[in-house]
Formats: C-alpha cells, structure tokens, sequence
C-alpha cells in the first residue's frame, strides 16, 4: 500500500515533468508558476489512493488522471484569486498580482483544458469525465453563490453548506469517487467513498473558514482576516448571526458590512462578536460531526481495514492542519 506522503511526492514528480510548450511564454511561464507554487496534492493524492485500496498498484493511466485534478484545482485557484483581487497564495504572489487579470485569466482557461486531456488518459474515460464534468459545474456554482452570499446581509447554515458543499466538497468528492472508478469498484463502494470525501470536504472547509481568521499568516501562507474583510459568509458567521438576537445581531451584521475600518480593527471587533456567539466552539463541534460521518463511510467500504488506514490518517491529517 502506498502512504499519502508518496503519493503527494509522485504528484509533484509528475507535475515537474509535465511538458508544456515554451512559447507563448506568457501563457504557459504563469501556469509553471500555479503548479508548482506548493500545497499537498491532497486531490490528486487522494484519487490514487482511493485506487490502490482496490488495486493495490498504481499505473500512469492512474497519474495522469490525479494530475487532471490537480489542474483543475489550480485553474480554479488562479480564477479565484482573480475575483478576489488576492495577492497572496502559499506565500508567494498571485499569479493576478505578479502577470495581471488578463494572463491570469488566459493561462487559466489553458489549464482547464489541459487537465481536461490529462483525465482522458485513462480506459474507463467516460465514467471519469462524468464524474469530473459533475464536479467541474459543482465548483462554478459553488463560486457563483459565495458571491452572491457577500451581497446579502445574513445566510441560513443550510445555505452555507450547500455552498461549500458545492466549492469545496464536490471536488475532493470527485477525486474519491474518480480513484473507486479508476481501480473498476463497485458502485457501492464509489458512493461510499464520495460520501466519505464529501463529508470531508465540508470540514476541510470548516477548518479553512476558522484558519483565516485565527492563524498566523506566515504559517498560513496568505493574508489572515482576508474572508472578513470580504464580507463573505463563512460558518463563524452563519454561526454568530444565529447566536446574536437584538441590537447585538444588527451592530455585527453592520460591522461585517462596512468597508471604511482599518482591516486589524475590524477582524478585531468581529472577533469579539465570534467569542460572545461561541461561534468557534461551535466550529470544531461540526467538524468532528463531520469527520465522524465520514468515518463512518469509510468504514463501509468493502475492501479489508488495513486497506483504509492510509485513508483514515490522510482525513486526521486535513482536520489537524495549521494552513
């Protein structure tokens, strides 16, 4: 069995060996930069390993399909940054900071279709692109609906969940399911593991949610309180507004809206209003919900325990993580 660390490793590998052409230089350098700016090749890493608990091997059919995810991940990475005016990621510039909106955009568009080719190497395509395409609209509407949130005062956590599920769920979800469907599993055990991934993509994002605003910046490798100042909707604050009641409810959802404070003071102030709410306590119960609900996935798995392990530490692994 292959652990995650050596799945991320041949991740990377791969993505150093990818062959893109030299010229236009401007649209191929930035997308060079995306790929290999860092991060833990969770997705990818976690398709070969839902793959090898069936197979117990790895090929490069397997590879090729992991690396399609991964540059779809990294495509919607650069487009967010785009939208968010964002110049920070994993510590580095942007690639919208450091080439500008239009090469950000193009070299984007360029990955996508890249890794639309990269997922077609495989003999089991069709079931693997529909998967990918279901995942692919996921995300967009996920996108679409977190910027609709930023212009509405206050969002249900039934809305929160089904926004994140759709942003952040669905695509670990598909990386799951597309591994199952890679090694020819069951259509049991590919639910099972969408399931599983699914659950853990909500606390994934969970997780995300309180590390913008409570970890160091350095460690987390962008600019902390970046999702306060953007006025966007994340479960601290579907949490405290369902907490507050009154006068207390309307001075929060004001602050959350105002965009003439100082950003330090205004996560500041909002962070007072989180510890009134209990909002992070909160937080981590829901998370250990969901980490509980995909265990219990997991655990239907039909292949023998010893074959899940390196699954179970990968998800203990995203829910401990400072960045």
């Amino acid at each position: 069995m292959h652990s995650f660390s050596s799945l991320s490793e041949r991740v990377t590998h791969a993505i150093d060996n990818l062959n893109f052409p030299q010229s236009p230089a401007l649209l191929y350098q930035p997308m060079r930069y995306a790929l290999l700016s860092g991060g833990k090749r969770v997705r990818p890493a976690l398709l070969l390993l839902c793959t090898d608990m069936f197979l117990q091997k790895i090929a490069q059919e397997h590879v090729d399909v992991s690396l399609g995810v991964e540059l779809f991940h990294c495509f919607t990475l650069i487009h967010d940054d785009v939208m968010d005016k964002a110049d920070l990621r994993r510590g580095r510039p942007t690639v919208v900071k450091k080439w500008g909106i239009n090469t950000a955009i193009l070299s984007g568009d360029a990955m996508l279709i890249e890794a639309y080719k990269l997922v077609r190497r495989t003999a089991n395509a069709d079931a693997l692109l529909a998967a990918f395409n279901k995942a692919a609209t996921d995300v967009c509407e996920g996108q679409q609906l977190d910027m609709d949130f930023e212009q509405q005062p206050s969002i249900t956590e039934e809305q929160y969940f089904i926004m994140v599920g759709k942003k952040t769920a669905a695509l670990l979800a598909a990386a799951a399911a597309m591994g199952a469907l890679a090694a020819a599993a069951p259509a049991a055990d590919v639910q099972r593991l969408y399931d599983f991934a699914y659950s853990l993509g909500l606390a994934f994002q969970l997780r995300d949610d309180y590390l913008d605003v409570y970890s160091d910046a350095a460690e987390f490798g962008k600019v902390t309180g970046g999702d306060v100042a953007a006025g966007k909707k994340t479960f601290l604050f579907v949490s405290t507004t369902a907490a507050l009641s009154g006068q207390e409810r309307d001075e929060f959802l004001q602050l959350m809206q105002s965009s003439h404070l100082p950003a330090d003071e205004k996560v500041q102030r909002v962070k007072d209003f989180y510890a009134k709410a209990n909002a992070v306590q909160q937080l981590k119960d829901t998370e250990n919900k969901l980490f509980d609900a995909a265990m219990q996935n997991l655990a239907l798995v039909n292949v023998p325990q010893e074959r899940k392990e390196n699954l179970e530490n990968l998800a203990l692994m995203l829910l401990q993580r400072k960045k």
